[in-house]
This record gives C-alpha cells, structure tokens and sequence, in this order.
C-alpha cells in the first residue's frame, strides 16, 4: 500500500502504536496514533480517515465504527509487514517470523545458535540482539509486539549493520515479511479483542500474510486448519514431514521425507544425535522437530544442524539444568508458565536427586512483569508432594496458600533461601512466573 497523502488513525499506543505511527510520517502519511484504553475519543472521530491501523487483540469503538463506514482496516502486524517491504532493509537477508502459543521461544534460541557465525539480527523474548561473528555488538529490552520489528531496523541503521540473518519472534501472527514462517502451536487456545475472536484466528495470520514463495512450518497436528497451496512442511507424529525414529535421553533420531526446502528442491533423510542430559528432551521434543524443519526448509545443512542439536544445552527459563554452587537448579522460571509444565519441572527436577540429598522447589509468581499468573491453589496442590523437602513460596498471593514454605517476594531472594535450605548435590527446582 502507497501510505502518501493518507490519513491514518494507528490505534492502541500501549502496543506499538507510536512507533507504526512514526514509521507512516516517514512514508509520507498524515498519522496520528491514539490511546484506546485512557479516554479515547468519540467513535465518530474516526470518520474523517482513510485508513484504520488495529492490533489484533484489540477490540475498540474506533475500529467497528470504520468497519462500518467501510474504512480499509490493516492489522499492526500487516501494517509492519508493509513498511519493512517498502523500506528493503531486509530483502537481502534470510528471515524467519515464529508465532504460536508455546515454544517460539525455544525455537528461535536454537535457529540463533546454528546461525550464530553469521550477521545476526534477533528480537525475541530476550529482547533485541545484534551479532557479528559471534559477538553480542548490541542488546535492547523489547517486547514481541509486532512494531518492535520496526526498531530493529532502526538498531540497523544506528550501527550500519547488515544482516545476513533476521530471525523474529512475533506475537499473535506474521507480518509476512518471512522466508521462513514458523507456527509453533495453537494450543492451548485463549480469546481475544474481548471475547470476539481467538488467539488461533491470530495466529492464523501467519499464513494470510505470508509473501510469496516463502515457506510454512507447522504442526502435523494443526495443519487440517489451514488451506494454502505453497511450500508447508509439518513437524510431529505419524505422517509429518519432520518426525521422531526415537527420542531419549541416551539417543534420539529424527527422519525428514520429501521436505520442501526454499527454492524448490525436496529432501529426505536422517538427523541422529545424543542429547547433552542438560535440559528434559521430552519438554523440548516439538521444539527440536519444529528446527530442524525450520533449518532444513532454509536449506542448512544436515551435518551443521546435527552439530547443533548435540552441543544445545537448553534455554535458560525452560526445563534446563545447570549448577549454582553446587546444587542442581532445575530452571523452569518463565513468563509462559503454565500448571503442566511446573509438573513436569518437579518430575524432571526428581530424576536427579540421589539417596541422602534434599529437593526443594520454588513456586509462585512476580505478579507486577506477567499478566495470568499461578493460582495459590494450583501451587498447593503441586507442592503436597512427599518427595520434596522444602518449598519456598513466590509473590504476594502466595501468602494465602495453605502450604508451608518460606515466602520471597521475587526469584532472587527464593533462590537465597532455596540456596540456605539446601546443600552441595542437593536439587533446586525454580518454577516462577516472571518476566526475565
């Protein structure tokens, strides 16, 4: 779309929506961004503009009213999409978008890993990177929200880097500015723009909005959902392009049949590798598959993605283990945590406790960096356990529980106490809701 001369209304300034706006003043739009949440205007005051840009979670006044007048609409990510494309900043690098409910995260730590040697471009859950052969030349704390895209291009211009590589994490969808477009899971499904639509219509996008002659990575298990016609290649069970031989701690194997990678050519084959025993492969194994489709589909070779797998030691916040003076700490403490995977944690976290040594588990919530947090029952009923020996209690709702513990308010002061409760060899399981 020719933004000139246009006058557009960029809703929701929580979001991103400052910045969509700064970029459409640069392409010659009459923009003004508005605050939807703290005394927006009338509806009516969107009348007088040729194009409403709207986040998808969000359901205003503002955008019904358009929708009703007949105002063309532009999601934030659709309108990200456009501007990356009319700027050409990126149309010389390999760039790979990832959405979805669980897992985004995981999998772009592990593309970043095999990519690492190469003129990278990150913004993820950690925020946004810049990497040179390997060494960090930028770090910024930023959201997943699709006009942080925007940003990123900025950090380009500031130190004149040149990506080779992009690799984006982007909430609820696909800006379409992917070669490789990655869509983790669907599941489990929550609503959106108050109750009107779903985080998997959302997420959908990523296949609406993809540029042609890029490529599709999604579960075996979703793939019914979808009705396109280019490259898709799926990851999972029976019949998936991407599946398991086996999977263990001792070996696993991962078999690829007539995988379609960018540029047209189908390949088949075998990926064989012992897992390094520093993260849980069973909580990893649909983020294992999901890269190695990913990096297949990129056209990466089979021998550099076995060199890749072999030496992951997992992502910090996500089912790894490593060692702080002396203990086992089990890191589980992330912003997507969820009752399953605190379940898992713990059983995970027990495999590693040997006759004579302790396991104490930290549970709970930074309540003022997450939106859902953990439920004081749901923290009850996984600590009633009789094969931990401590617990030491997180965030202020916690103070309710009925289960005994010590109570930190936030991960660092639980990790003091759990390292008071316990001693060398002896197992700390971290499982805090938090934003890190």
């Amino acid at each position: 779309m020719d933004f000139r001369g246009k006058k557009v209304a960029v809703l929701d300034t929580i979001h991103g929506g400052e910045t969509i706006c700064h970029k459409l003043r640069q392409a010659g739009a009459d923009a003004i961004a508005i605050n939807i949440y703290r005394d927006p205007p009338a509806a009516s005051a969107i009348d007088s503009f040729d194009l409403v840009i709207s986040p998808v979670h969000a359901l205003s006044p503002l955008k019904t009213r358009a929708a009703m007048l007949g105002i063309p609409l532009l999601t934030h990510h659709q309108a990200v999409g456009q501007l990356v494309a009319r700027s050409q900043a990126l149309q010389d690098a390999l760039v790979f978008e990832i959405t979805g409910v669980r897992g985004k995260t995981t999998t772009a730590a592990l593309l970043k890993n095999a990519f690492s040697e190469q003129a990278l471009l990150s913004l993820t859950s950690r925020g946004l990177e810049v990497q040179q052969d390997g060494r960090y030349v930028a770090k910024k704390r930023l959201s997943i929200t699709p006009a942080n895209i925007l940003v990123a291009l900025d950090l380009i211009d500031e130190f004149g880097f040149t990506p080779q590589v992009c690799i984006f994490e982007t909430s609820l969808g696909g800006t379409g500015i992917a070669d490789v477009n990655i869509l983790t899971s669907l599941s489990p499904e929550y609503a959106i723009a108050q109750h009107t639509s779903t985080s998997t219509n959302a997420k959908l996008q990523m296949v609406s909005n993809a540029k042609a002659n890029s490529c599709l990575i999604i579960s075996s298990s979703v793939a019914s959902l979808l009705q396109t016609d280019s490259c898709c290649n799926t990851f999972g069970g029976a019949g998936a392009t991407v599946q398991y031989e086996r999977i263990g701690a001792s070996e696993t194997d991962i078999r690829y049949d007539d995988l379609q990678r960018i540029g047209g050519d189908r390949v088949s084959g075998e990926i064989r590798f012992k897992p390094s025993g520093c993260y849980d492969v069973l909580s990893y194994q649909d983020s294992l598959l999901c890269f190695v489709a990913a990096a297949l589909t990129s056209n990466m070779d089979p021998a550099l993605i076995q060199r890749e797998l072999r030496s992951f030691r997992g992502v910090m916040g996500r089912m790894s283990a490593a060692l702080i003076k002396q203990r086992i700490l089990i890191d589980n403490s992330n912003s997507g945590l969820q009752e399953d995977s605190i379940k898992r944690a713990v059983d995970f976290g027990l495999t590693f406790k040997r006759p004579g040594h302790r396991v104490v588990l930290i549970i709970g919530e930074e309540a003022k960096t997450i939106c859902d947090g953990i439920t004081p029952e749901v923290v009850a009923s996984i600590a009633d356990n009789d094969a931990l020996d401590g617990v030491v209690l997180v965030g202020d709702r916690m103070r309710t529980s009925k289960t005994d513990g010590i109570h930190s308010d936030d991960l660092e002061s639980a990790l003091g106490a759990a390292l008071n409760l316990t001693s060398e060899r002896d197992v700390i399981i971290s499982c805090v809701k938090m934003w890190r």
